[in-house]
């Protein structure tokens, strides 16, 4: 009898170690692919945190290069509304240059019928000069001489000098306009050649602005091309993202992934942050990079370091670094539910902890894509955004 009691106890301890070993093996395969699982989604959760970098990194040089595009463009349309007036000032001193060359000639044409007028004055003086001393027909003497009387010979002789002085002084009288015409036409001259030189000047100017205005476009174009290849960065890399938001929903759609969508969330989500709305949720254009695309949650400024409390209770899945938002929080509530804050200056809670509604979560501040301290805080039905209000 004791035998068989001694027998059956044994073969008890015998099963059960057996059973012990097997339940060890077993927990040991489900660790193994439950690490395996946490592993991976680790791992793509990494690569998604690398691309948001990376996306962030691009739309920070596409802002900088729109920021240089409107400062160039804005330098371009001065250059050409310079290189106009340059061209006005151009075409203005070319008409006045071609006014003070037409009077030029007129004073010229003016001088040289003076010097004709002076050149036959004074071949008529000549001319009669010769006539009285030395020519063949000595009318000028014959008057004389014919006088009956000194005194008509005197007085004949009075009015022969009053023309050879009206001779003179009318020579005179035209060697003086002569040499104002000179004077006026020297003056002229000079004029031209000034109005000549402003034209050359005005000119290289006008040039000089019309090669600054080409530059400008030049920059323009370098910085649209950069804006371009930015921009296709940053859509290759959103696809990769959407490409591995896809891998995780497929990896939480596993039966492990699905534990925790089973809890239902029941409730309301409390204002995690006081302050009033600044932006909602729907289409806008982006404060930064003015593109009009979808804005996934609320924005609601604060001071810098303002509490941010959890809209509900729930488990921590994400703390961190998250690119465009910053540092971030996410809590999954139960249900397919999560809530996101982001742009957070500190985080007090890690991956796993468990917070109630209310709770401190982390403090605001303007991490991450950001013009300035404020919560953006989003609602997520397994793991698309919706209206949080």
């Amino acid at each position: 009898m004791r035998s068989r009691q001694h027998k059956l106890r044994h073969t008890d301890t015998v099963a059960s170690r057996a059973w012990r070993i097997a339940l060890i093996a077993i927990v040991a395969v489900l660790a193994l692919q439950f690490g395996a699982f946490c592993s991976k989604s680790s791992h793509l959760k990494s690569q998604q945190r690398t691309i948001q970098r990376k996306i962030k990194d691009y739309q920070k040089k596409i802002a900088v290069k729109k920021v240089q595009h409107r400062s160039v463009l804005g330098q371009l349309e001065i250059t050409e509304l310079e290189y106009e007036k340059a061209q006005s000032s151009v075409a203005k001193n070319k008409l006045t240059l071609l006014d003070a060359r037409a009077d030029l000639e007129l004073i010229e044409a003016r001088l040289d019928r003076t010097i004709e007028q002076l050149q036959r004055r004074r071949d008529l003086l000549d001319n009669r000069i010769v006539d009285i001393y030395e020519g063949e027909d000595v009318t000028y003497v014959n008057v004389l001489l014919g006088s009956a009387d000194m005194s008509t010979f005197l007085t004949r002789a009075y009015y022969l000098q009053r023309i050879v002085d009206a001779d003179m002084s009318l020579i005179e009288e035209i060697r003086a306009d002569k040499l104002k015409i000179e004077e006026d036409k020297a003056r002229q001259a000079e004029r031209v050649a000034e109005i000549q030189v402003a034209q050359a000047r005005l000119e290289t100017e006008s040039n000089r602005q019309a090669d600054l205005a080409d530059q400008k476009r030049q920059q323009i174009r370098a910085i649209e091309n950069n804006i371009g290849l930015y921009e296709k960065a940053i859509d290759e890399w959103e696809v990769k993202s959407r490409e591995l938001e896809r891998e995780i929903q497929r990896i939480q759609s596993t039966p492990e992934g699905r534990a925790r969508a089973a809890k239902a969330f029941t409730g309301n989500l409390i204002r995690p942050c006081s302050g009033n709305i600044s932006s909602y949720f729907g289409y806008r254009v982006h404060p930064i990079t003015k593109v009009y695309k979808l804005h996934t949650g609320v924005d609601i400024p604060a001071d810098q370091g303002t509490a941010i409390k959890a809209a509900a209770g729930g488990t921590v899945i994400i703390s961190g670094w998250q690119g465009a938002y910053g540092h971030a929080v996410v809590i999954d509530h139960g249900g397919g539910i999560s809530t996101l804050y982001g742009h957070c200056s500190k985080l007090l809670v890690n991956v796993g902890d468990q917070v109630r509604q209310g709770e401190t979560v982390a403090k605001v501040g303007s991490t991450g894509y950001s013009t300035g301290p404020h919560l953006h805080f989003e609602k997520r039905v397994n793991g698309k955004p919706v209206n949080p209000l």
